[in-house]
């Protein structure tokens, strides 16, 4: 496997000699290890004629304090390196690895052959002659170069049809891993670590901030913060106290309390659709709501209980719709559809009419049941409407065309 085999002598710690000659001497611990070696491997050891394939080159190289193996790296270099009948199409080199006395370097080779006489036959890589020194130090003298040693890499078939050589015993034709591989797998682990220690200290911040507000509350020294509430919680909730009226009346018919609770959700939805906010009362967790109001739980780790009410009228929805006021979140169509339905339910509620439905008689059920349901449609629009990303764009589009009307 090579003309020339040079045993060198190194010291090793009595841990890393594992089946290894061991000269005996009573001054030290030696063992025999070889200067230099290099080992061969291909992806693939059966192409077609013009297929591209990978060659890995791989050295071992001794490098201590008193002695060195410096290889002659011309042979290797891919714009040097002689595999014809094979053609270099490129070729790297990875950075150096280090692992006790041994320096490891890599060459990576892309290579194809191109003829018309080697279909069906073996074709072999030729052997890699590689020559080097080894360097020795006596104590603070300088290295002095020894003389020059080869060694053989040897040769390697690759058959030109999609059969396996018969001398190839490693048939699974797996890409060899390279030092390249090494150095991605470890900048890839710094990153993940460095992304996990960063969450961590996060976490640890929040534990922090969370422990230290949970002591203050025991404490009673907490800062109250009362936070707004969302349009898109308080429309959804106004829509689940239609539906749940819907399907009372649908069952035991109408009542007063029907009434009132449909009134009530109408009331608090048009607060919606007109200013976008609705007065809130932050109440206990078994506190019951009251006529006009609705109950609404909010938040995900810290719940709070709040009862909502309004008293908005059909004419403030209908003077909102018709320009006197901004709406913040229903348009002009839903504030009138809106406006109309708490017209018939608060006549029907106080038996009086408003500025919107000027009748003087009591809406029967009918009338109630058709209101009611265009009642759940309009909010089921005002639910859609007051949704975070509709509202973020709603509100762009507004701004976007003010923004065009000055510009004019």
């Amino acid at each position: 496997m090579r003309s020339e085999r040079r045993p060198f002598a190194l010291a090793l710690v009595c841990a890393l000699i594992v089946s290894a000659p061991v000269w005996a001497q009573p001054a030290d611990d030696t063992t025999a290890v070889d200067a230099f070696r290099c080992w061969r491997r291909l992806d693939q050891h059966a192409v077609r004629v013009g297929e591209r394939f990978t060659m890995t080159v791989t050295c071992s190289a001794v490098e201590t304090d008193q002695a060195r193996a410096v290889p002659d790296p011309v042979a290797l270099e891919p714009a040097s390196i002689d595999v014809a009948p094979f053609e270099v199409l490129d070729g790297e080199r990875f950075e150096d690895a280090h692992t006790g006395p041994y320096r490891f370097f890599q060459y990576r080779y892309t290579l194809r052959l191109i003829t018309e006489t080697s279909f069906g036959e073996d074709v072999e890589l030729p052997a890699l002659q590689l020559t080097y020194r080894v360097e020795r130090r006596i104590g603070s003298d300088p290295a002095l170069a020894g003389r020059e040693f080869t060694y053989v890499l040897p040769p390697e078939p690759i058959r030109m049809i999609s059969l396996v050589p018969g001398a190839v015993v490693d048939i699974r034709d797996l890409p060899p891993a390279t030092f390249g591989d090494a150095q991605n797998r470890v900048f890839r682990a710094n990153a993940l670590t460095l992304g996990a220690a960063l969450l961590g200290v996060m976490a640890v911040g929040v534990l922090l901030m969370g422990l230290t507000r949970a002591a203050r509350v025991r404490r009673g020294d907490a800062p109250t913060v009362d936070r707004p509430i969302s349009p898109f919680l308080v429309a959804r909730r106004a829509l689940g106290e239609l539906a749940a009226v819907q399907r009372a009346t649908e069952e035991q018919g109408w009542t007063d309390d029907g009434r009132a609770r449909a009134l009530a959700a109408l009331r608090v939805a048009g607060s919606v659709a007109r200013t976008g906010a609705v007065p809130h009362t932050i109440v206990g967790r078994d506190t019951a709501a009251r006529a006009g109001q609705l109950r609404i739980r909010r938040g995900l780790l810290r719940r709070q209980t709040v009862v909502v009410s309004s008293g908005v009228t059909a004419a403030a929805l209908v003077d909102g719709a018709g320009g006197s006021g901004v709406p913040a979140v229903g348009d002009a169509p839903l504030m009138v559809d809106l406006a109309q339905t708490i017209s018939v339910f608060t006549q029907a509620r106080y038996g009086r009419t408003d500025d919107v439905a000027p009748n003087d008689h009591r809406h029967d059920d009918a009338d109630l049941t058709r209101a009611l349901d265009t009642g759940v449609s309009t909010l089921k629009r005002l639910r859609w409407r007051s949704a975070p990303p509709v509202r973020a764009i709603t509100q762009l589009g507004a701004f976007l065309a003010e923004w065009v009307t000055w510009k004019r």
